[in-house]
């Protein structure tokens, strides 16, 4: 109880990402309803606009120069 999940609901026979090095931020298709942190990210295969219920990823640059 009280910890955060995220859930998408999915056909893996239609998934497919369109994202193009000229158009990266193209979403991918086959994702019916996506949530983060019980938030509606996408909603009938649409993303919803305006929503930011997750936190981004982060980690430590590396340079490839040693640790």
């Amino acid at each position: 109880m009280g910890a955060d999940a995220d859930l998408a609901i999915f056909d893996p026979a239609t998934v497919e990402d369109r994202a193009t090095y000229a158009d990266p931020g193209l979403p991918a298709v086959g994702f019916h309803h996506v949530l983060v942190n019980g938030v509606p990210v996408v909603q009938d295969g649409a993303v919803v606009e305006g929503v930011l219920p997750g936190r981004a990823a982060r980690a430590p640059v590396r340079t490839g120069r040693g640790r």
